[in-house]
């Protein structure tokens, strides 16, 4: 971390005024907990959203009654307190901060435009569920790339959140290995069973989802989540702490479970994954991960037989899925909606699949409820993302920093991509996921850049190098910058 990075994540951690002072002692005890470290609403929320099953909701509130909703948008009000307040969250120039405000603007004005119109119950009711589930999503963000005070806070974050996906793996694999559902052994009280009907089978397997609302939301989770394991595993933490052998059991949980899901939006995010994370990889990396891959599908063949051959049978013959075939027949009725309405769509959350059809496809959906305006910016908040990431991982000044950077950028990646392939915005995991990794990536570049470079001094030098001594060999950090690639 640099020197001012750290000077400004001690400095901002108590209120500087009287009248902040008084505020905060004005506010109940809880809120006042809650402030002293921010972050722990969204240690809630991933352990929630990733452990408890998706189905399980507080019965009045309906659809929002998901604890991992109800704690997003606790998020989203711990946020505005915390900015009230002031001396709790970070200050200054953040991208990141600006591109999810205008995005949640931009959804709040679709929400209005849907207001003109005269809208169905269903549509109505979509609407509200919607833009509350945004503003969690939002608050999320915000208040992880606001309240991370240094890269200790941060990687305790990321490795929750590797750890959780990890747990969230096992359940699936126990599920496709003897049939038990998480539904049957996570019980917590006061939450109740939702009824939802979907279709698991795909060829001759019953695809499994975990905790997860829908097998491709399994997959998808998954998939985004694999290059944060695969950077602790490769590099470990800033802190120097010496790697250990568990470091890989995340990495083959994760990659062991993907296939169990048997989607093909699962297997095109662990290749966008891949192929983005590899650019910080040196050919010596690269070569072994190749191995390691091979490696794995031969295990995965033994383990689990006719499950890579259906997901192959799934590309192969892709012309001939019903599924797809469903999803482009949809496109001609969803371009005639788009067309009058153009600019601010249909209003957020209107189309409803019970009035009008499902759409498998993100950005499709955002078209049809929120415009090209609102579909534009949702491509711009994954794009400054991404190009924070990269921010990191060429101006950093840690290898170890660097590498995380990329892997940020590649979980983003994952998740801009999938939207493609399905409505990732209404599951509250995956949606979930990837705001609060976009406000890690905007946290990351705040600690290690902190300011605009556009293209100066470029790091060039691969972070992830295979180091090899006398005696043993390691995976770990250049002592040199050299590339051996």
């Amino acid at each position: 971390m640099t020197e001012r990075a750290t000077t400004a994540a001690v400095t901002e951690r108590t209120p500087a005024t009287a009248a902040e002072r008084s505020a905060l002692a004005a506010l109940g005890a809880p809120v006042r907990a809650f402030l002293q470290d921010p972050l722990a609403v969204v240690y809630l929320f991933v352990v929630a959203a990733f452990l408890i099953p998706g189905r399980m909701i507080v019965a009045p509130l309906g659809a929002l009654g998901s604890p991992a909703t109800i704690l997003a948008v606790g998020a989203a009000a711990l946020y505005v307190v915390g900015r009230l307040v002031g001396g709790h969250l970070a200050t200054g120039l953040q991208p990141m901060r600006t591109a999810t405000l205008v995005l949640g603007f931009v959804l709040l004005v679709s929400y209005a435009v849907g207001r003109t119109r005269s809208l169905t119950l269903a549509e109505s009711n979509g609407s509200d569920r919607t833009l509350i589930h945004v503003a969690g999503l939002v608050g999320l963000a915000l208040l992880t790339m606001d309240a991370v005070r240094t890269r200790e806070h941060l990687d305790r974050l990321l490795r929750l959140v590797v750890w959780c996906a990890s747990a969230f793996a096992l359940m699936g694999i126990v599920q496709w290995t003897v049939g038990l559902s998480p539904e049957s052994y996570v019980q917590v009280p006061g939450l109740t069973l939702q009824a939802v009907d979907i279709n698991v089978q795909r060829s001759l397997f019953t695809r499994v989802q975990s905790t997860a609302l829908h097998p491709i939301e399994f997959g998808v989770v998954l998939a985004a989540s694999l290059p944060l394991a695969l950077h602790y595993a490769l590099m470990g933490r800033a802190d120097g702490r010496p790697l250990t052998r568990w470091r890989w059991v995340p990495v083959v949980l994760v990659l062991t479970a993907i296939p169990l899901s048997v989607s093909r939006a699962s297997v095109l995010g662990v290749v966008v994954g891949g192929l983005t994370a590899w650019v910080a990889w040196s050919w010596r990396v690269r070569f072994n991960a190749i191995v390691a891959g091979i490696l794995m599908g031969v295990a995965m063949r033994a383990a689990f037989p006719g499950v890579l051959g259906t997901l192959l049978s799934s590309f192969l013959w892709a012309g001939e899925d019903p599924s797809i075939e469903g999803r482009t027949n949809d496109y001609p009725r969803a371009m005639a909606y788009i067309l009058e309405r153009p600019w601010l769509g249909r209003g957020l959350g209107t189309f409803t699949p019970e009035q009008y059809f499902f759409l498998d496809n993100e950005y499709l959906n955002l078209l049809l409820t929120a415009g090209l305006v609102g579909a534009a910016t949702l491509v711009a908040f994954f794009l400054v993302a991404m190009g924070l990431g990269r921010g990191v991982y060429h101006h950093a000044a840690s290898p170890v920093s660097r590498s995380l950077g990329q892997a940020l950028t590649a979980c983003t990646a994952v998740t801009a991509v999938t939207w493609f392939t399905y409505d990732g915005f209404a599951f509250r995991l995956n949606a979930g996921l990837a705001f609060v990794l976009v406000g890690a990536t905007a946290a990351l570049w705040r600690l290690e850049v902190g300011r605009f470079r556009w293209g100066r001094d470029l790091n060039r030098t691969r972070p992830v190098q295979f180091v090899e001594a006398p005696d043993v060999r390691t995976w770990g950090e250049v002592p040199a910058p050299r590339d051996d690639g």
